[in-house]
């Protein structure tokens, strides 16, 4: 991620360059299996908690799933020609397997320990398709309802191509889930998830909301509903409500590939806070008119824009914002210099929005480091928090430039938020994601890593920048090391303030 070739937009790359590599625009083609048990008002969908340990969208609530593999071109299903159909149902039936100990269109029932056993080896790296050659099973393609493809949005820091299928739980079968990729798993009624997203005690994607809002209204052509509801998902305006109250908007700005779009966030009930409408371009302005009017329909209504920061790619949409809805703008007194704001916040202020099913009293944090004047907001009922550009989406980290960019404060700024009650993130490019302490604890490890490498590369001889860069950032690719250079320059500037760098004019050399 990044946002342009001149000076004056390089100390806005919102990914460290030095870690994480071009993301791919390419979709991994995927399956998930919509399982329930049950009818009428005793239906019930099994869904998982992904764990703290994976890298994509922790700690959020999903399907059974996964991404296809080779060899499931191999298994043989009855019912369904070669070819993608039948390679995304051996994937689905694979998944289920793994993540819930269930084998679903089995033609023939199975012993409990043969499930068991062939689960246990699955595990361990055999093969499904030999696996099923070996016990003779033979799998029905009817067992899997087509239930709708969904594609991850273009924001995304990991992007599928996902097949739902719906299933009904094999009798006499046990889910259960065993601790790694996932932290639990449970079957939950569609209704009691659904109030449990709303209290802000689950978080999940778009296609969740979606399936489970399907499964409330009854079974009566359920499939069929399923199948139809990524295209209904977008009418009149598409809404992503990762958590009830919280909508992400992505908008298009201009950062150099991979990414392409800058997170905006609506976040309250009756009354909404704005944060970050980062695109004044006209097209992008009406896409997000176009939401907050169709949630003022159902009687949300704006009430005020809040910033993280200056940067265009952030604060771009502020006057058009401004100017339809007549809102006052929020920001630090260091982002005022650059953007024009009504109400100057800083740290500790709150910003009280309307209280309705619950407290939406957002909290402002000064985490100066990307720039001066950096504000995170925290929900403390739902423990989110908005990150702007100080904590990114993916496995990234973001430059820090120098003079703006202060690593110095920025370590200080991440360390600080490791003792708030924080729980997801929600950045300003990329995924949002759960597991926020590990996640901050990570870029904390990774900065003392490279500083590690920074001092490992000065000798008593002063050096210029683009000798040191091309010791302390090996592991990054030659095209990068102008953008690496500036991250490079403000960690000697902070080793510099302790006393272990010295600047020798436009060199420097071990303290």
């Amino acid at each position: 991620m990044g946002y342009g070739p001149d000076m004056d937009d390089r100390h806005r790359v919102d990914r460290d360059v030095e870690t994480e590599p071009a993301r791919s625009t390419r979709f991994r083609e995927s399956a998930a299996v919509v399982l329930v048990r049950g009818r009428g008002d005793s239906l019930e969908v099994f869904w998982v908690k992904r764990s703290d340990a994976v890298g994509y969208m922790p700690g959020f609530h999903a399907f059974v799933g996964g991404t296809v593999l080779p060899e499931d071109a191999e298994l043989e299903v009855d019912g369904v020609a070669e070819g993608r159909d039948r390679l995304l149902r051996a994937c689905a039936m694979r998944e289920v397997l793994e993540e819930t100990g269930l084998l679903v269109g089995l033609t023939e029932p199975q012993p409990a320990a043969t499930l068991s056993s062939a689960r246990r080896r699955l595990l361990g790296g055999e093969s499904f398709p030999a696996l099923a050659r070996e016990y003779g099973w033979r799998f029905r393609a009817d067992a899997l309802d087509f239930a709708g493809r969904w594609q991850t949005p273009p924001f995304a820091s990991a992007r599928f191509d996902t097949s739902f299928f719906l299933a009904r739980a094999p009798t006499g079968q046990e889910a259960s889930v065993q601790p790694g990729e996932l932290a639990s798993g449970e079957w939950i009624a569609p209704a009691r998830a659904l109030e449990r997203w709303k209290k802000g005690e689950a978080t999940f994607a778009a296609p969740i909301l979606c399936t489970l809002e399907e499964l409330t209204l009854g079974e009566q052509g359920l499939a069929a509903r399923l199948a139809l509801a990524p295209e209904r998902a977008g009418q009149p305006v598409r809404r992503i409500e990762l958590k009830w109250g919280v909508l992400l908007h992505p908008m298009k700005t201009r950062p150099l590939p991979p990414a392409t779009h800058t997170n905006a966030y609506l976040v309250g009930e009756s009354e909404m806070a704005l944060i970050d409408p980062g695109s004044g371009e006209p097209a992008e302005l009406e896409a997000l008119f176009e939401l907050i009017d169709a949630l003022a329909a159902d009687g949300r209504r704006l009430g005020l824009v809040l910033l993280t920061h200056h940067h265009p790619d952030h604060a771009g949409g502020v006057e058009g914002v401004r100017e339809r809805y007549g809102v006052p703008v929020l920001a630090h007194p260091e982002t005022a210099r650059h953007v024009r704001a009504d109400r100057l916040i800083g740290d500790g202020d709150t910003i009280a929005l309307a209280r309705d099913a619950g407290d939406w009293t957002l909290h402002a944090f000064h985490t100066p480091g990307h720039t001066r004047g950096h504000l995170c907001f925290l929900h403390e009922r739902t423990r989110s928090l908005f990150t702007g550009d100080h904590i990114t989406g993916g496995a990234g980290t973001v430059i820090i430039d120098p003079p703006e960019g202060d690593m110095t404060a920025y370590m200080a700024s991440l360390e600080r938020l490791t003792r708030e009650p924080v729980e997801t993130l929600f950045p300003g490019h990329g995924s949002p994601q759960g597991a926020a302490h590990k996640r901050i604890r990570d870029l904390i490890a990774h900065r003392r890593e490279r500083e590690t490498k920074v001092m490992a590369a000065l000798e008593p001889e002063p050096l210029p920048l683009a000798t040191l860069v091309e010791r302390a950032y090996a592991d990054t690719p030659r095209e990068l090391w102008p953008y690496a250079e500036r991250s490079l320059l403000a960690h000697l500037i902070d080793l510099e303030g302790r006393g272990l760098a010295v600047r020798d004019g436009e060199r420097w050399r071990a303290g």
